[in-house]
């Protein structure tokens, strides 16, 4: 993820990285269904990005966003499969956590940059839900990691 940074933050750029899901002939309403999943991906794994990155007094904040931000799409997901037609299903295989939370960051968010950087490859809303899950998952692993048990 790390050598593709100027992709993650360049606006013109990611809008092209957005746009290139839009499925051929979808019409309008399914353009934006696909930009405003994709735009969302894109903002996640900018908060992902930043938790990975930043300093240790700031991480329980921004993993917090981290973790926020992945709630936010998920809970839209169901809607914007109805807009698209899918089922909303959650039978779906979830990763398997291996490793330190800051690893599984690391593994969640360079799987959903693949899916972002991989244009016309029309994955269901359900198991792109799940990826984004991952990522939400090991945002707050980190804050558990981090956290001073002692003091409760």
């Amino acid at each position: 993820m790390d050598r593709q940074l100027p992709q993650l933050y360049d606006p013109r750029t990611g809008g092209d990285l957005v746009r290139a899901h839009r499925p051929s002939g979808g019409g309008a309403a399914s353009d934006v269904v696909s930009d405003a999943v994709w735009s969302d991906v894109l903002g996640l794994l900018r908060w992902a990005r930043a938790t990975l990155r930043c300093s240790g007094d700031l991480l329980p904040g921004v993993a917090w966003r981290t973790a926020a931000a992945s709630a936010a799409l998920l809970r839209r997901m169901p809607a914007y499969c109805d807009e698209r037609g899918e089922c909303w299903s959650l039978e779906f295989a979830t990763p398997v956590a291996v490793g330190t939370a800051r690893d599984r960051l690391q593994c969640a968010a360079a799987v959903l940059w693949a899916r972002l950087r991989a244009p016309g490859e029309d994955v269901p809303l359900c198991v792109l839900a799940v990826e984004v899950d991952a990522v939400g998952a090991a945002a707050v692993g980190l804050l558990t990691e981090g956290a001073d048990w002692r003091r409760l």
